[in-house]
């Protein structure tokens, strides 16, 4: 088997691998992305690839490169001869030498993915909220449907308000040009997906959803891809929009991150009104252990040593010492005889820098090892919960 990455002649062959696995009609990719492939040792024969898509996250305050995996895709009759675990083990140390800082997928198996360093990282909460039941609310500013007419100038405002919120929460990427189709594209005539603006009374955007309907037996429901507010007078002026549809519509459902607490817009609980479960925000792993210490945002003051053990990326074989002060690192030191306090293997470390839980859940992790309970207030330094968030899909 050789696996490698494409070449721009092999592209049309990836994408039809793709259809073939994935049993999809054939699509052209309008912005090919970088592919590996693993090859029979004809080395043209293709019978595995994925694709890698960058992007910009945001992580502690800073921006920095992400790799989305996307396309995972093997022949049926080539499955299970190690074509994606050679190409995970090709892609993984380049990615490190290119400076990615992270890497993120969906995945079909959480435990497949784990053995590549990759860790179910945050959840966000979905909501399912009954129109009748949602409360009359003061009407604050007004609305707006994206279409031909207006797209042009809501695509600023829309900018502006995914900005605001892309700041608050580490993993949400940072949306480019062709990201903003939703609205640069918006068509809701022919496509039925809809685009609503909220303005507050002053004129300034503060809130926006992306919805479509769809069939829930012999009712409708309105589901949201997207649903961003800025404030109070944000949620309430989509929820008020949400509500005058309610003669054609029997809910909306949306998605929002887990530290996001609408319990006291919600006046009944009870009759069905109100629903809220879990939703996957995917896997991820940090691709570069140094640069992800000296990038993360500490509480206080301290030391702390922590050996990591990725099977993966040798660079990240280390035992790695970090200072901080005012909540930022000032050094990041390899080895130096220091004892570590705690040892993690990379999933793990992953899912706790990144802010997906809190210190006290390391008791629970059957891959964090040799720290004591004492040790729990300075890990806790380093590992705590963040707001985390994630709307692109790769």
């Amino acid at each position: 088997m050789i696996v490698r990455r494409i070449t721009a002649g092999e592209q049309r062959r990836a994408e039809e691998l793709f259809s073939i696995a994935f049993e999809t009609p054939w699509q052209e990719e309008a912005c090919p992305a970088e592919k590996y492939a693993a090859f029979l040792d004809d080395n043209e024969t293709m019978t595995s690839c994925l694709s890698i898509l960058p992007f910009s996250v945001h992580f502690d305050g800073e921006k920095v490169k992400m790799a989305g995996i996307g396309g995972v895709s093997s022949l049926p009759h080539y499955r299970r001869t190690g074509g994606i675990r050679g190409c995970f083990e090709k892609m993984l140390p380049d990615l490190y030498r290119e400076g990615y800082l992270f890497s993120m997928l969906y995945p079909f198996s959480t435990n497949y993915y784990r053995k590549f360093g990759y860790e179910v990282w945050a959840r966000g909460a979905r909501y399912e909220l009954d129109l009748s039941h949602i409360p009359v609310l003061p009407r604050e500013g007004w609305s707006l449907l994206a279409d031909k007419s207006n797209r042009e100038k809501i695509l600023g405002d829309v900018r502006q308000l995914t900005k605001e919120w892309e700041r608050h929460y580490n993993g949400m990427a940072e949306l480019t040009g062709k990201e903003y189709a939703f609205v640069t594209e918006a068509d809701p005539y022919r496509r039925q997906e809809f685009v609503y603006i909220h303005y507050d009374a002053q004129g300034a955007p503060a809130g926006y959803m992306v919805c479509r309907k769809e069939k829930d037996g012999q009712e409708q429901r309105m589901v949201c891809s997207r649903f961003v507010f800025r404030d109070r007078v944000g949620i309430r002026g989509l929820l008020t929009l949400a509500k005058s549809m309610q003669a054609d519509h029997r809910s909306i459902v949306f998605t929002l991150p887990s530290s996001v607490c609408l319990d006291p817009l919600i006046d009944e609980w009870s009759l069905g009104a109100f629903s809220r479960s879990d939703a996957s925000l995917g896997m991820a792993r940090i691709v570069n252990v140094e640069e992800a210490l000296k990038t993360a945002r500490y509480r206080g003051s301290g030391r702390l040593s922590i050996e990591i053990s990725d099977g993966q990326i040798a660079e990240n074989n280390d035992i790695f010492t970090v200072w901080f002060d005012g909540g930022r690192a000032v050094s990041v030191a390899r080895g130096a005889g220091e004892k570590p306090v705690i040892r993690m293997e990379i999933s793990e470390f992953s899912r706790f820098l990144m802010g997906a839980a809190d210190a006290s859940a390391l008791q629970f992790s059957p891959r964090a090892y040799g720290y004591s309970q004492d040790d729990l207030a300075l890990l806790g330094q380093i590992f705590y919960e963040k707001p985390c968030f994630l709307t692109e899909y790769f």
